[in-house]
C-alpha cells in the first residue's frame, strides 16, 4: 500500500489522543483526510483497528495487537534514517585500513590525527600488515582500503600513488660505516645484515637489490618486526636495510643513504576496482591521499 507509513502514523495518532480531531490537528490534516487514511489501513490489513461512535473512539483488540509493532516499526525507521544521515554527514561511521608497518610507524599517524580532528565521530581501525596480506584483505572486502606497494597481480585493485619510500642503511652509532654520508651495495654486502621476515615487502625489495647486482648478501639474523630488527642493530649484532621512516628514534643508530636507484619504492592507496566506499571511508581515503602526498 502506498504511503503506508503515513497511514500507520494516522492510526497511532488517533490511538494516542483518542480523537480523530486531535490527531488531525497534530498531523496537520483535515479530519476527513485522516479518517480516509485510517480506513485504508484497515482495508489493507483486513481488520478493524478502531471502534467509532459519534462521541467516542476506542481501540479494538486487533488494534491493540498491532499498535506495539507499528510503534516499533516507526522507531526503527526513524533510527535508520537518522543513522544514514549521520553517515552521510560524516558524524559517525567506521573506517578500516590495512597499511604497511613502515607507513603505520611513519607517515600515517599525523594524517590520521588530522582526520580524527576533523571527524571525531568516525572510528578508525588500523591493521599493520605485510604487502601481500594488504592486497588480500582489500580484495576480500575485509578492509575499506589499503596503503602499500603495488600488487604484482593487480587485477581488481586500483592503485593511487601517494609517496616514495626510500630504503636506507641503519647501523650502530659507533660503526665504522658512519664515516660515510652514503653507502653502496658493495659496502653493505661485506656486513652481516639483519633482515625482516621473508613475507615482508621490504625483505623482497632487499633480496631483489642484491640479486640484480649479483652480490652475495651476508645474512646475519632475521626478525619479523622492524622494531626488533632495529633493537638487534643497536646491540651491534649487524646492520639493516629498512625504510627511512622505520625508526621512531635514532638513539643508538645512524641512518645512511644508499647510492642505488633501486632503493626507492612507490607507496599508494589500494582499493577494489569499480566499488564505491562508504562516505566515511571515501573521505578518509581522500584525506590520506592529500596528506601522504605532501
Amino acid at each position: 500500500m502506498k504511503n503506508s507509513i503515513q497511514h500507520i502514523q494516522a492510526f497511532l495518532a488517533v490511538a494516542r489522543t483518542g480523537s480523530f480531531t486531535k490527531a488531525a490537528n497534530e498531523l496537520h490534516l483535515s479530519p476527513s483526510a485522516l479518517t480516509v487514511q485510517v480506513q485504508q489501513l484497515e482495508d489493507w490489513l483486513g481488520v478493524a483497528l478502531l471502534d467509532r461512535s459519534p462521541r467516542h473512539v476506542s481501540i479494538t483488540a486487533a488494534g491493540r495487537d498491532a499498535r506495539g509493532p507499528m510503534e516499533k516499526l516507526l522507531l526503527d525507521l526513524d533510527n535508520i534514517v537518522t543513522g544514514s544521515r549521520d553517515l552521510a554527514a560524516l558524524r559517525r561511521g567506521v573506517v578500516t585500513i590495512a597499511a604497511l608497518p613502515s607507513v603505520c610507524a611513519g607517515a600515517l599517524p599525523p594524517a590520521l590525527r588530522l582526520f580524527r580532528e576533523r571527524f571525531a565521530g568516525i572510528e578508525v581501525r588500523l591493521q599493520d600488515l605485510v604487502a601481500h596480506r594488504i592486497h588480500a584483505q582489500v580484495r576480500a572486502g575485509e578492509v575499506d582500503f589499503g596503503i602499500g606497494v603495488r600488487a604484482r597481480l593487480s587485477h581488481g585493485l586500483d592503485f593511487v600513488p601517494v609517496l616514495n619510500d626510500r630504503l636506507c642503511a641503519f647501523v650502530p652509532v659507533d660503526h665504522p660505516l658512519t664515516r660515510h654520508r652514503q653507502l653502496t651495495l658493495e659496502q653493505l654486502a661485506d656486513q652481516p645484515i639483519i633482515l625482516t621476515g621473508r613475507d615482508s615487502s621490504v625483505r623482497e625489495q632487499v633480496d631483489e637489490l642484491f640479486d640484480q647486482t649479483r652480490l652475495t648478501m651476508n645474512a646475519g639474523m632475521e626478525a619479523n618486526y622492524m622494531s626488533t630488527v632495529l633493537a638487534l642493530v643497536r646491540q651491534g649484532l649487524g646492520i639493516s636495510v629498512l625504510p627511512e621512516s622505520a625508526a621512531d628514534s635514532l638513539e643508538g643508530l645512524s641512518r645512511i643513504r644508499i647510492d642505488h636507484p633501486g632503493v626507492s619504492r612507490e607507496i599508494g592507496l589500494i582499493r577494489r576496482s569499480g566499488l564505491s566506499l562508504s562516505p566515511a571511508a571515501q573521505r578518509c581515503f581522500d584525506l590520506m591521499g592529500e596528506q601522504l602526498a605532501t
